[in-house]
C-alpha cells in the first residue's frame, strides 16, 4: 500500500459558512474521513500549511508548496494538495516549473462546493486525487471532475459547473471511468530527465496586460517606471500589438530596451500564438518580444517569473 501526503492549503473544499460567507476551517484528517474507499487505497498522512481562499495566495504559497514537498520527498510516494480552485491553475502551473524531475506524483484538487455540503464534488475529487498520487505516473497534475490534467495545461473555465477545468492544447492526462483512472499513453511514458530538485526563485516583478480595443501603450511606460521587470501582453487572436494609429512599436521597443522581458500571449483559449502570421506579431517579433506559443496565461506567468530568477 502506497504511502501518500495530504498538504492542506485551506480553499472551498475545506469551508464552513461563516458570518460573511465560506471560510476554510477544516483540516485533512476530517476531510479523509468524509470520503468512502480512501481506506482501502493508500495509506494517508496530513499535513496543513496554509488555511486560506485561493484568491489570497501568492508567488510565496507556491514556494512554501514546493519546500514542503522537498522536505517530505524521501518519506512518501505520493502527495495530494487541497486547493482552493480560483488559483488552483496557477499553483499547478508554477510548481509544474519550479519542481523538476519528480518520479512520484504531485496532484492538486478542489472542489466547486465544500465537503460538508450535500452534493458536493469534493469527495470524487478528493478520491480521483488520491488514485492518481498513488498511480505510478509523475510530476504535477491536477484532478478534478473526471479529468487529470497536466500542471502545465489546466485552467479553471467554469466558476460554478462541477467539470470546472479543461486540459488546453493537450490531451488530458487521465479520464476517470467507472472507478480507475484510464491514463493516455503520453502519461504512461513520462518519466524524470535527472534528478528530483526544486528551484524556487521567482521574481514577482511581472504582470500581464489584456489588450482592449483602444487601450494605448503608455501603459507600458507605467511598468517601466514601477520597476517591473516581465511583462506578458493578452492581445487578440495570434497575438502581437497594434500598429496602425494606435500604434504600441514605439513603446514595445522602448520598454524591450529598458530592460523589460516582454511576452506575447493571446486571449483565445486555444491554438496559441503565432506571430509570423500578421504584421502586428512579426513587428513585435522582430524587435525582441517572445511568443507564449500554446501555454496557458497561467504557465506563462508563472515561467516569466522563474525565466527570470534563474
Amino acid at each position: 500500500m502506497k504511502k501518500i501526503l495530504m498538504i492542506g492549503t485551506g480553499g472551498t473544499i475545506a469551508s464552513v459558512p461563516g458570518p460573511d460567507g465560506l471560510v476554510p476551517a477544516l483540516d485533512g484528517q476530517t476531510m479523509c474521513k468524509m470520503v468512502s474507499g480512501l481506506a482501502n487505497l493508500c495509506a494517508i498522512e496530513c499535513k496543513e500549511i496554509l488555511n486560506l481562499d485561493s484568491s489570497n495566495l501568492s508567488p510565496r504559497h507556491w514556494q512554501q508548496m514546493a519546500v514542503t514537498i522537498a522536505e517530505n520527498y524521501e518519506a512518501y510516494d505520493g502527495f495530494v494538495i487541497t486547493h482552493g480552485t480560483d488559483t488552483m491553475a496557477y499553483s499547478a502551473a508554477a510548481l509544474s516549473i519550479i519542481i523538476q524531475n519528480s518520479a512520484k506524483p504531485i496532484v492538486l484538487t478542489g472542489a466547486q462546493l465544500p465537503i460538508g455540503t450535500a452534493a458536493s464534488d469534493a469527495p470524487n475529487n478528493i478520491l480521483l486525487a488520491f488514485k492518481a498520487a498513488a498511480s505510478d505516473v509523475p510530476g504535477v497534475m491536477l484532478a478534478f471532475d473526471k479529468l487529470v490534467i497536466a500542471g502545465s495545461c489546466a485552467k479553471k473555465m467554469c466558476s460554478q459547473n462541477f467539470a470546472g477545468f479543461f486540459s488546453i492544447n493537450r490531451q488530458p492526462l487521465g479520464i476517470y471511468d467507472e472507478g480507475e483512472i484510464v491514463w493516455s499513453e503520453d502519461a504512461l511514458k513520462k518519466s524524470p530527465a535527472g534528478k528530483f530538485v526544486i528551484h524556487t526563485n521567482l521574481e514577482e516583478k511581472v504582470a500581464v496586460i489584456k489588450l482592449m480595443p483602444g487601450l494605448t501603450s503608455d501603459v507600458l511606460d507605467y511598468y517601466v517606471a514601477q520597476g517591473y521587470k516581465g511583462l506578458i501582453i493578452e492581445s487578440f487572436g495570434a497575438g502581437g500589438v497594434p500598429n496602425a494609429e494606435n500604434n504600441w512599436l514605439f513603446a514595445l521597443e522602448k520598454t524591450i530596451q529598458a530592460g523589460v522581458k516582454v511576452v506575447c500571449a493571446t486571449q483565445c483559449v486555444y491554438d496559441g500564438v503565432h506571430l509570423d502570421t500578421y504584421p502586428i506579431g512579426s513587428l513585435a517579433k522582430k524587435l525582441g518580444a517572445e511568443s507564449a506559443g500554446n501555454d496557458t496565461i497561467e504557465y506563462s506567468y508563472a515561467k516569466l517569473m522563474w525565466d527570470l530568477a534563474n
